[in-house]
């Protein structure tokens, strides 16, 4: 029985970000010059995290297509049988949706992911909001320097139903960045 893709979708996400965890913490544990030991408290955190998350993000991905197509079918032209039925980039479309994506997708996530691990940490509200006014900026900013280049991508060559994948691929990066940051 084949996975929805949802929930294929979650479990690969879950385990990058379970292997992008264990990486930060070796990168972590080198640059101290300390011996390795696994913290499984804050990678159980961050796979939680993902496994929460990514139905979301596989939503959003979902709904921002549904509302700006990326691609449409051309009509064959005579004579040029190799280019007949090739889909067409939707510029405007897919500027659109980078630009949604950016702004209010990671603005959103964002603040869903400091949430998601205070409470995961047991933080109490004050704690939690006081991390998001803190993290916020930060985060995306730094987020500016990847995601950009990552919905480009995502909108313009990877197919529909690749693009979480493809985001949690680039996630290993942004994994370990999160993991070294909320360490």
């Amino acid at each position: 029985m084949a996975l929805p893709p949802i929930a294929k979708a979650t479990l690969q996400a879950a385990l990058i970000s379970a292997g992008s965890n264990v990486l930060a913490q070796g990168i972590t544990s080198y640059r101290d010059g300390t011996h390795f030991e696994l913290d499984t408290q804050t990678l159980f955190q961050f796979t939680t995290s993902a496994l929460i998350l990514s139905p979301l993000t596989f939503l959003w991905l979902e709904a921002l297509e549904s509302r700006f197509p990326g691609f449409e079918q051309r009509e064959s032209e005579k004579g040029k049988k190799e280019r007949e039925n090739q889909p067409k980039i939707n510029v405007w479309n897919t500027v659109a949706k980078i630009v949604v994506d950016q702004v209010i997708g990671g603005a959103w996530n964002t603040v869903a992911f400091i949430a998601t691990m205070g409470m995961l940490r047991g933080h109490d509200y004050e704690v939690i909001k006081s991390d998001i006014l803190n993290n916020f900026f930060p985060f995306m900013l730094a987020g500016l320097k990847l995601w950009p280049f990552v919905s480009i991508l995502n909108f313009t060559v990877v197919p529909a139903d690749q693009r979480l994948l493809v985001g949690n691929l680039f996630g290993v990066v942004w994994g370990v960045y999160l993991s070294l940051m909320a360490a």
